[in-house]
């Protein structure tokens, strides 16, 4: 099992005492049920953007099979953000929104339901916000240098999900991280090494494996902290680092406007100090880059309120 192998190998955790976590995570991970146990519809979404053959009536009949979903949906495409149509079946909103806004949609939903029973007392909304605001940020981000597909928007949407299985299986060690990292200025990923011995980067990443989402995707979310590290960039399975700098670039925006939970550590750089993001400029070409900052929350802070 391909999962297996990411599991066991890509996030032993560091030290032998805290072996316990790494095990833990993989009995979770390799069940023959997938933890957190997302509905049949929402993990082909996920898989949905390895398919370039997939069109509007794929997408409609596939979104119709949950109800539960596909109202949800037709809830967000009627919100007042996106003009108050009245819009009554998916094929309709497919024709007046798009397939792209659609996806997003139906992504952004499927994920966050599965995830609608957080207990530690933090703004889960701001954690939303930030995840939605990065997996735009680096959608749009990704479209300054090719055509983007899905996997971008849905790369950003996933990149901090280890922190959700930390949540709800570690909970009295979530609790802990939170409390280390805003006591210590630093990011989660740090306290979470300290107390773990892995952190929600690796865990995200074996997460997506088992939704089966695109390899390039698994590995970006593996190496969103570390976008540039050789292991990732030097992958002759990988894309090089690309996505993963993406998603690192956007969620250095999102932190600089404190949008997250919290506990993020001082920013001491401006974006063109990034060493991601000079990696992005030096080795792929960029065709352009137009980025208005306030905008992109506006937008997020519509698409979290209309799915709320």
């Amino acid at each position: 099992m391909v999962g297996r192998k990411i599991v066991a190998e890509s996030f032993l955790a560091a030290h032998p005492a805290k072996r316990w976590v790494h095990d833990r995570t993989v009995e979770l991970l390799t069940s023959e049920t997938v933890v957190p146990a997302f509905s049949a519809v929402v993990t082909k979404l996920t898989t949905m953007t390895r398919d370039e053959s997939i069109d509007l009536d794929d997408f409609a009949d596939l979104v119709a099979l949950d109800q539960g979903l596909s109202t949800r949906c037709l809830r967000a495409a009627n919100a007042p953000s996106r003009g108050g149509q009245a819009i009554s079946n998916i094929q309709e909103a497919l024709f007046l929104i798009g397939l792209k806004e659609m996806r997003r949609i139906a992504l952004t939903v499927g994920v966050m339901d599965n995830f609608n029973h957080l207990r530690i007392k933090i703004n889960w909304r701001k954690f939303w916000l930030h995840s939605v605001l990065v997996a735009r940020l680096t959608d749009k981000l990704a479209g300054a240098f090719r055509e983007v597909n899905g996997m971008e928007y849905l790369a950003g949407l996933m990149h901090d999900i280890g922190k959700l299985i930390l949540e709800h299986y570690f909970p009295r060690e979530f609790e802990a991280i939170v409390l280390r990292s805003m006591e210590r200025r630093c990011g989660h990923a740090t306290a979470e090494f300290d107390l773990l011995g892995l952190d929600h980067a690796c865990i995200g990443a074996a997460l997506c494996q088992t939704l089966h989402v695109h390899p390039h995707i698994v590995h970006a979310v593996q190496f969103h902290h570390q976008p540039i590290h050789p292991a990732h960039t030097g992958n002759p399975e990988g894309d090089g680092g690309f996505l993963s700098a993406c998603i690192s670039v956007a969620d250095f925006l999102a932190n600089l406007r404190e949008i997250n939970i919290g506990g993020q550590k001082e920013l001491a750089y401006k974006l063109e100090d990034l060493p991601e993001w000079n990696y992005l400029t030096e080795f792929f070409d960029c065709r352009g880059l137009a980025l208005d900052l306030d905008e992109e929350i506006e937008l997020a802070e519509q698409e979290i309120s209309s799915i709320t």
